[in-house]
């Protein structure tokens, strides 16, 4: 388990609830999804992420796909008062936009000043002819 990879996916809200929610007992898909409040499929997406990190485990009962928590020691962080810091918390779109849409100011502005110079450049040259 990569501790990069696990902060990330412990930045989101909805995970952080899934493994409160294993933590009192191994639970299905939909049972859990009810419990949390999403839709089965948007569960089963945040299930699937938590499994392949290795904090979350299943086994077929009767039909049903049951999911438990496999590192209890992530409980400890979850139910501490520290909050993850900043970098590791998922940016929303809107602000992924921003921060590109300022590089992108910025290298403009780089790109306008290196212009702007070598028309002073090239005008300097035909006033000297």
């Amino acid at each position: 388990m990569e501790p990069d990879v696990v902060h990330k996916a412990l930045g989101s809200e909805l995970r952080q609830k899934i493994l409160l929610s294993l933590a009192k007992r191994d639970k299905y898909l939909t049972e859990l999804a009810n419990e949390i409040g999403l839709a089965p499929q948007t569960a089963d997406f945040h299930l699937s992420l938590l499994s392949d990190i290795g904090l979350v485990s299943y086994e077929w009962k009767n039909g049903k796909k049951y999911y438990h928590l496999r590192e209890r020691k992530i409980l400890e962080f979850l139910k501490g008062t520290k909050p993850l810091p900043p970098e590791f918390r998922p940016k929303p779109p809107h602000e992924i936009v921003i921060d590109a849409w300022k590089d992108l100011s910025k290298r403009l502005d780089k790109l306008d000043k290196k212009l702007d110079e070598l028309d002073k450049k090239i005008t300097g040259l035909k006033k000297g002819k």
